[in-house]
């Protein structure tokens, strides 16, 4: 056995099952360094299948791990032309060893979710060995099952902290995620903001048309908020007709195309409700609504759980002040203000 595949051997065993995929990243990008001379390490999520994936692969891919370290060192076109090169041969093997502008590049499959691939791909001085590509994907994929198996009962555990109105996740695992996220950012430097997001006018529905007709559109606003969400990202009833969001590791720019998108997307929607319970197709109410989103941007704007979340409630207060259905966040009062 050669000295790199001893030195990972240490590195599998010393491992922690329970550690979570982004530390493992780190852990693995330490491991390449030091083992290959490798440039950082970057991890992409790409969908499982996707007709384009072997033409154009940037245009769906999110960078999930070191994005913010690794934009210098990997073009677009150096990264399009790996992928696309990946994607034409991952059945016969899940890893590539390929020369692109005289520099070396590999990528490496680290597994998958229900809907989407993820590819590990670093730039080195030397070109990795096959047998411990083979050996590391072997360890990749399996590492990965277990992190899915652990949050699938990660899940059931969640059961206790689901609103029974909505099915989100309630208050007590909002503050839960937010202690987690805070130690996340210690540990690994990961940033996230935060959406406090409020239906305007939403008092008038239940005093118009009753608490089960609101209840109803409480409901569909749950689902419909869900939807624009990505696999990494949480949503939570926070109380009355509020919802707040952790989107990680994105700023405040990032937030506010999705917060834009939210409401797009409530502003689209058609939300009907059954009144008095009739069955007759006249009885149903047609419903537009609107939403007021407020964001905060961690540690940018705060440095603990209750800050980051106070001031995105101020600030979708703010957004409530300048006449609803819009976004609001602190760096814009800021040039405001100037």
């Amino acid at each position: 056995m050669n000295e790199t595949l001893e030195n990972f051997l240490s590195f599998t065993i010393q491992h922690d099952p329970f550690s979570g995929p982004k530390r493992m990243y780190g852990q693995l990008d330490r491991f390449m360094k030091a083992n290959f001379h490798s440039k950082p390490l970057l991890v992409m999520s790409l969908p499982l299948e996707h007709k384009s994936l072997k033409k154009e692969p940037l245009k769906y891919a999110r960078a999930i791990w070191n994005k913010s370290q690794t934009s210098r060192t990997y073009s677009e076109s150096s990264l399009n032309e790996l992928l696309s090169t990946y994607f034409k041969n991952e059945k016969k093997a899940h890893w590539l060893n390929i020369t692109i502008d005289n520099k070396n590049y590999c990528a490496f499959y680290c597994g998958k979710s229900e809907t989407q691939n993820f590819i590990g791909i670093v730039k080195t001085d030397e070109i990795i060995d096959e047998a411990f590509l083979n050996k590391l994907v072997l360890f990749m994929d399996n590492t990965n099952s277990s992190f899915l198996q652990l949050r699938d009962y990660k899940k059931l555990e969640d059961l206790v902290h689901i609103d029974d109105v909505t099915g989100l996740y309630n208050q007590r695992k909002l503050y839960k995620d937010l202690d987690a996220a805070v130690v996340r950012h210690k540990e690994l430097k990961e940033t996230f903001c935060v959406l406090f997001i409020d239906i305007d006018h939403f008092k008038n529905v239940n005093d118009g048309h009753g608490h089960l007709v609101g209840t109803q559109l409480l409901n569909d606003m749950a689902t419909l908020l869900r939807t624009t969400l990505r696999e990494s990202d949480l949503i939570y009833r926070y109380g009355g007709d509020e919802f707040v969001m952790i989107i990680p590791d994105v700023n405040n720019k990032m937030a506010e195309k999705i917060g834009k998108r939210i409401l797009d997307s409530v502003k689209k929607e058609n939300f009907f409700v059954d009144d008095d319970n009739s069955i007759d197709v006249e009885s149903k109410k047609d419903f537009k609504l609107s939403v007021s989103i407020g964001i905060a941007s961690y540690p940018d704007d705060a440095n603990t759980r209750e800050d980051v979340l106070l001031i995105a409630d101020k600030m979708m207060y703010e957004a409530k002040k300048k006449g609803r259905g819009r976004v609001c966040f602190t760096s814009e009062m800021f040039q405001q203000a100037k």
